[in-house]
Protein backbone atom coordinates (compact mmCIF):
# COMPACT_ATOMS: atom_id res chain seq x y z
CA UNK A 1 0.00 0.00 0.00
CA UNK A 2 1.41 3.65 -0.97
CA UNK A 3 1.53 6.23 1.70
CA UNK A 4 1.86 8.77 -0.99
CA UNK A 5 -2.02 9.87 -0.79
CA UNK A 6 -1.29 10.57 2.66
CA UNK A 7 1.60 12.42 2.76
CA UNK A 8 1.68 16.21 3.99
CA UNK A 9 1.68 18.86 1.45
CA UNK A 10 4.68 20.41 0.12
CA UNK A 11 4.75 23.92 1.62
CA UNK A 12 4.04 26.17 -1.30
CA UNK A 13 5.15 29.38 -1.91
CA UNK A 14 3.42 32.75 -1.32
CA UNK A 15 1.44 33.23 -4.57
CA UNK A 16 -1.79 34.96 -5.58
CA UNK A 17 -4.71 32.35 -5.62
CA UNK A 18 -4.82 33.11 -9.27
CA UNK A 19 -0.87 31.90 -10.18
CA UNK A 20 -1.45 29.00 -7.66
CA UNK A 21 -4.10 27.94 -10.11
CA UNK A 22 -1.73 28.09 -12.87
CA UNK A 23 1.02 26.17 -10.91
CA UNK A 24 -1.37 23.12 -9.69
CA UNK A 25 -2.95 22.68 -13.15
CA UNK A 26 0.52 22.43 -14.65
CA UNK A 27 1.90 20.47 -12.27
CA UNK A 28 -0.90 18.26 -12.37
CA UNK A 29 -0.28 17.82 -16.35
CA UNK A 30 3.13 17.00 -16.24
CA UNK A 31 1.90 14.09 -13.15
CA UNK A 32 -0.82 13.11 -15.52
CA UNK A 33 1.51 12.80 -18.60
CA UNK A 34 4.26 11.20 -16.66
CA UNK A 35 2.26 8.75 -14.60
CA UNK A 36 0.10 6.63 -17.62
CA UNK A 37 1.46 6.15 -21.01
CA UNK A 38 -2.20 6.03 -22.42
CA UNK A 39 -1.98 9.99 -22.46
CA UNK A 40 1.20 9.74 -24.53
CA UNK A 41 -0.67 7.46 -27.15
CA UNK A 42 -3.40 9.92 -26.79
CA UNK A 43 -1.40 13.10 -27.99
CA UNK A 44 0.05 11.03 -30.35
CA UNK A 45 -3.47 9.91 -32.10
CA UNK A 46 -4.55 13.82 -31.25
CA UNK A 47 -1.62 14.81 -32.68
CA UNK A 48 -2.36 12.86 -35.99
CA UNK A 49 -6.09 13.92 -35.97
CA UNK A 50 -4.50 17.60 -36.23
CA UNK A 51 -2.06 17.02 -38.80
CA UNK A 52 -4.13 15.60 -41.52
CA UNK A 53 -7.19 18.45 -40.44
CA UNK A 54 -4.09 20.66 -41.56
CA UNK A 55 -3.36 19.41 -44.77
CA UNK A 56 -7.39 19.02 -45.75
CA UNK A 57 -7.77 22.54 -45.07
CA UNK A 58 -10.79 22.54 -41.87
CA UNK A 59 -12.80 25.35 -41.71
CA UNK A 60 -13.26 27.64 -38.24
CA UNK A 61 -16.42 25.71 -36.83
CA UNK A 62 -14.85 22.22 -38.01
CA UNK A 63 -11.55 23.41 -35.83
CA UNK A 64 -13.66 24.39 -32.93
CA UNK A 65 -15.56 20.96 -33.09
CA UNK A 66 -12.45 19.05 -33.39
CA UNK A 67 -10.76 20.75 -30.41
CA UNK A 68 -13.50 20.62 -28.31
CA UNK A 69 -14.06 16.79 -28.82
CA UNK A 70 -9.94 16.85 -28.18
CA UNK A 71 -10.30 18.91 -25.09
CA UNK A 72 -12.83 16.76 -23.71
CA UNK A 73 -11.25 12.94 -24.21
CA UNK A 74 -8.23 14.70 -22.76
CA UNK A 75 -10.62 15.74 -19.72
CA UNK A 76 -11.69 12.46 -19.73
CA UNK A 77 -8.36 10.99 -19.66
CA UNK A 78 -7.21 13.24 -16.69
CA UNK A 79 -10.36 12.19 -14.74
CA UNK A 80 -9.42 8.62 -15.20
CA UNK A 81 -6.01 9.50 -13.38
CA UNK A 82 -7.35 10.76 -10.51
CA UNK A 83 -9.64 7.77 -9.66
CA UNK A 84 -6.88 5.72 -10.40
CA UNK A 85 -4.76 7.69 -7.94
CA UNK A 86 -7.67 8.01 -5.56
CA UNK A 87 -8.18 4.67 -5.48
CA UNK A 88 -5.41 2.63 -5.51
CA UNK A 89 -5.39 2.67 -1.85
CA UNK A 90 -8.33 0.93 -1.39
CA UNK A 91 -8.80 -0.59 -4.74
CA UNK A 92 -11.29 -4.06 -4.07
CA UNK A 93 -13.82 -1.65 -2.46
CA UNK A 94 -13.76 0.72 -5.50
CA UNK A 95 -13.82 -1.49 -8.56
CA UNK A 96 -17.16 0.02 -9.27
CA UNK A 97 -16.23 3.25 -9.53
CA UNK A 98 -13.37 2.42 -11.43
CA UNK A 99 -14.99 0.48 -14.18
CA UNK A 100 -17.14 3.53 -14.44
CA UNK A 101 -14.42 5.70 -14.76
CA UNK A 102 -12.63 3.67 -17.18
CA UNK A 103 -15.61 3.41 -19.44
CA UNK A 104 -16.55 6.96 -19.19
CA UNK A 105 -12.81 7.13 -20.63
CA UNK A 106 -13.56 5.02 -23.44
CA UNK A 107 -17.12 7.08 -24.16
CA UNK A 108 -14.69 10.32 -24.26
CA UNK A 109 -12.57 8.44 -27.04
CA UNK A 110 -15.02 6.75 -29.15
CA UNK A 111 -16.71 10.74 -29.10
CA UNK A 112 -13.43 11.79 -30.13
CA UNK A 113 -13.15 9.29 -33.10
CA UNK A 114 -16.47 9.89 -34.30
CA UNK A 115 -16.61 13.38 -34.43
CA UNK A 116 -12.97 13.44 -35.99
CA UNK A 117 -14.24 10.90 -38.43
CA UNK A 118 -17.90 12.88 -39.14
CA UNK A 119 -15.30 16.35 -39.65
CA UNK A 120 -12.79 14.18 -41.95
CA UNK A 121 -14.48 12.35 -44.15
CA UNK A 122 -15.84 14.89 -46.50
CA UNK A 123 -12.83 16.56 -47.24
CA UNK A 124 -11.21 12.76 -47.98
CA UNK A 125 -14.06 11.70 -49.86
CA UNK A 126 -13.26 14.56 -51.88
CA UNK A 127 -9.85 14.10 -52.23
CA UNK A 128 -11.01 10.76 -53.50
CA UNK A 129 -13.39 12.17 -55.95
CA UNK A 130 -10.76 13.90 -57.55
Amino acid sequence: MTTELFEEPRIKARRPAWRQRLVDAESGLREGIRADSTLFAFFFCAGVVVLTSIVLGLERWEWAILVLSLGFAFSAELLHQVLKQATAAYRRHFDAIFRLGTAAVVVAHLTAFSVSAILLWPHFSSLWRS
